[in-house]
């Protein structure tokens, strides 16, 4: 049979599978098994290899510690108290709710490591004070899913973790290319938001004067969180820094995190078990798909799937800027059926050597690759945020107006994402200071 007619063979199987819902770790091992049993039995020895060795990797110890520190942050409160903040702020400004939502989701970011939390809590905190003060469902839904999508982007990235250790890019670089696009997006958000409510003042109304707060409480709010902001810059600072490594970073912050919730008073046992469960089950699924991806990328090459891929993107139109725009059109295909830590675990080996052939950086492409992730997160009809949104949503908000409000974010996503190809220096620039 040919290996053309094979190789897409295995993935409609694949796709099929995720379609009706088996679990992705399940859907690419049970393909993988599957197409190696009928066309080449002798690689089935490669899964023994991938269950062993795959989670044996030290720099994989940083994923439950970033996800723990995440989530005792999450579970203590800061959210609101950073809310708060951002109410007291800039609440007066039109859309400045939205805003704010957008900029402690970027805060959120940077210490969750992963998308859920930004957008489960914000959603239930933001969005019924936006609506308490007249928003437009659309302004508030797009401002929750756009900044909790950060999530992946912002480091402490797992995204970025995973990512580096199939690709051998550093991942300290990876969290320090990460910054200034981040940064970026959530700016384009916050123009984008500004500008639209005080163009149309009914999608974001200032809150009422009776409800503005004195300088002295402006500055009290932000003191509320502080403790915080100081453990990123330190978490982030001793990478760049490098004074520790990405997993030593892990440790200090999620020791921080614990410290800083003690001092506050804030911690409870009950808070410690929920995150610990958390960081179980989300690092679990994590391993297992890792497991899988590698065990279906070992049978995808021994059919000859590496060759076909290598030569399909390598004969696009246009040289290496055709290659890439048409690895970056996989990603984004990929990322509305596919969870994100799946499609960097299949497609970052199959990449990688193409890369190499054609001197891309490993680090920039890396950068644009999470971006593009982002982008994907967003995209109808399979977009993940959007049914993270959903779940949390009063029952009278419907898919099309969680699909209608992500629309304009999604723009900004693709312009973050042309910046970045055409000015790499904004991924490469700040890793080239690592010390």
């Amino acid at each position: 049979m040919n290996t053309i007619l094979i190789i897409a063979a295995m993935f409609a199987c694949l796709f099929i599978v995720l379609f009706l819902g088996l679990p992705v770790a399940l859907g690419l091992g049970g393909t993988a098994a599957l197409f190696g049993y009928l066309y080449v039995p002798d690689v089935l020895m490669a899964a023994p290899s991938s269950f062993f060795s795959t989670p044996w990797q030290n720099i994989l110890v940083t994923v439950p510690l970033f996800i723990f520190m995440g989530n005792i942050v999450r579970y203590s409160g800061i959210a609101q108290d950073a809310y708060d903040a951002a109410y007291k702020l800039i609440g007066h400004l039109p859309g400045g709710l939205a805003m704010g939502t957008v900029q402690v989701c970027t805060v959120f970011a940077a210490i969750t490591g992963v998308t859920p939390p930004a957008t489960i809590t914000m959603g239930q905190i933001a969005y019924p004070s936006m609506m308490h003060y007249q928003y437009h469902r659309g302004i508030a839904i797009g401002s929750i899913g756009a900044g909790g999508a950060l999530g992946a982007l912002i480091p402490p990235s797992v995204p970025f973790i995973f990512y580096g250790i199939l690709s051998n890019e550093s991942v300290g670089a990876l969290f320090l290319g990460g910054i200034i696009p981040g940064l970026i997006l959530s700016i384009l958000y916050v123009i984008y938001i500004g500008i639209r409510c005080k163009l149309q003042p009914h999608m974001g109304p200032a809150i009422p004067k009776d409800n503005r707060y004195s300088v002295r409480e402006k500055i009290g709010a932000i003191a509320g969180i502080w403790p915080f902001l100081v453990l990123i810059i330190i978490v982030l600072g001793v990478i760049w820094m490098g004074v520790a490594t990405p997993a030593e970073a892990a440790a200090f912050g999620a020791g921080g995190a614990l410290l800083i919730n003690i001092l506050y008073r804030s911690l409870t046992w009950q808070i410690v078990k929920d995150s610990i469960i958390f960081t179980v089950k989300l690092v679990g699924m994590g391993f297992w798909i890792l497991i899988a991806a590698n065990f279906f990328v070992n049978i995808f090459s021994a059919l000859g799937g590496q060759d076909v891929i290598t030569s399909a993107v390598l004969g696009m139109p246009g040289g290496k800027w055709g290659a890439l725009l048409m690895m970056m059109f996989i990603i984004m295909i990929l990322g509305m059926v596919m969870d994100d830590w799946a499609i960097i675990m299949m497609v970052t080996p199959l990449f990688v050597p193409i890369l190499n052939e054609l001197d891309i950086s490993t680090l920039w492409f890396g950068v644009l690759f999470i971006v593009n992730i982002q982008i994907a997160y967003l995209t109808p009809p399979f977009g993940f945020v959007l049914f993270w949104i959903k779940s949390i949503l009063p029952e009278d908000v419907t898919m099309g107006d969680v699909y209608r409000s992500v629309l304009p974010f999604i723009g900004l996503q693709l312009i973050g994402l042309i910046l970045l190809i055409l000015f790499p220096e904004l991924a490469t620039w700040l890793p080239s200071t690592m010390r």
